[in-house]
């Protein structure tokens, strides 16, 4: 590998919501023009698009070559990345590595997903593919039924109630208050997401994340002429896979996670509490999982601090921001560059580092992104 820095210099984002009189290349064309336009002309060698539905829902395969043309950015190279949940951050480690390798410069990471097409039951049959289809999603077995599962022995094993475990989702829906780009910006109570509709129980409505579209787009660069002190260092990345669910020795764990968290955190001695933090909070049950994984919290202790986190998913994560699929891991690391930047509508913060994590399913492919703020 190259000894190459690698570096975040702009993103730019389009609200998370429905968008039934837009298409995904018309969501594309948004942010790359908004994204272009903070940074004038600059000449990148590398398009990488993170998606996942584009052949299921949208009839269309090699999408990354079909945006690379309706971009006019013909001749330049273009590759799609797809490994779930995850696609977004394995999207732009794709582009670290193309850095890294002396392969490219500049690398301009999209991540594109209409969700919307069709009504929901559709695309729960979608949705489910997320799981092994020989040993799950035959039998109809689908991710909210396992973080169901999850729920039910998280609240034997630790004796908290249904109600107690509704924090993390009050929580979510505040920050994302603040995040103009975040998909349910309303206030919501432990009682209305007791009250909401069962999905899998004991998981409610208002334990998951809302079904939407979005893009969301990344430069990736290693010219040290265009970077300044309102640029993040791409430090470390790590990336790992785990068993399934039903062969893991305890269910509450999240190996690959936990793998991703011990590669990037032992090699830079940091401060979990001094970090910008987004984690994949698809189910509330996971958002729990994974701060206990990350050592933020004891096991069996996440419920009790959420009220007191003040720098963990400031987006609203998936929970509230949204989780448009294969854009979701991308927007993580837009959010994280506003917020340690310019700002996420009124949502800024000093810290010099921060943590992006990203899952497929219940932790089946799970990535890890460590930024540093270059003034700091």
């Amino acid at each position: 590998m190259s000894s190459n820095n690698v570096y975040l210099i702009a993103s730019s984002m389009v609200r998370v919501g429905r968008y039934f009189s837009k298409s995904y290349k018309d969501l594309v064309v948004d942010v790359v023009n908004e994204l272009f336009s903070s940074v004038g002309s600059i000449d990148i060698d590398y398009l990488i698009i993170s998606n996942v539905f584009s052949d299921s829902i949208l009839e269309q395969l090699d999408i990354s070559t079909i945006l690379t043309q309706e971009l006019g950015l013909t001749p330049k190279p273009a590759l799609r990345v797809e490994t779930g949940e995850s696609s977004g951050l394995t999207a732009i480690t794709q582009g670290y590595s193309l850095i890294k390798s002396g392969i490219a410069d500049t690398v301009l990471v999209v991540g594109v997903e209409k969700c919307s097409e069709f009504p929901t039951p559709t695309m729960n049959k979608h949705f489910i593919k997320f799981s092994d289809y020989e040993v799950e999603s035959i039998y109809g077995l689908s991710v909210v039924n396992e973080a169901a599962l999850l729920m039910k022995i998280y609240m034997r094993r630790y004796g908290y109630s249904r109600e107690d475990l509704s924090s993390w989702s009050v929580k979510m829906h505040s920050n994302a208050l603040k995040n103009p780009y975040a998909q349910l910006r309303f206030l919501i109570s432990k009682e209305q997401v007791v009250r909401s509709q069962v999905i899998s129980d004991p998981i409610r409505l208002l334990d998951m994340y809302p079904v939407g579209d979005g893009a969301s787009a990344v430069l990736l660069s290693s010219k040290e002429g265009i970077v300044n002190n309102e640029a993040l260092e791409v430090v470390d990345i790590a990336q790992a896979t785990s068993q399934p669910l039903n062969l893991r020795e305890d269910l509450l764990s999240l190996p690959a996670t936990k793998i991703v968290f011990n590669k990037l955190l032992s090699r830079s001695k940091l401060d979990l509490n001094d970090l910008v933090i987004e984690v994949h909070d698809s189910f509330s049950i996971l958002g729990y999982l994974i701060l206990e994984e990350l050592g933020l919290v004891e096991k069996g202790k996440a419920p009790s601090i959420i009220d007191d986190l003040d720098n963990v998913n400031l987006s609203g994560g998936l929970k509230a921001r949204g989780h448009p699929i294969g854009a979701t891991g991308v927007y993580q690391v837009a959010e994280v560059f506003k917020i340690m930047t310019t700002g996420l509508g009124d949502i800024k913060r000093d810290s010099c580092w921060g943590l992006i994590h990203s899952m497929s399913a219940v932790d089946n492919n799970s990535v890890g992104i460590l930024v540093r703020r270059c003034s700091c």
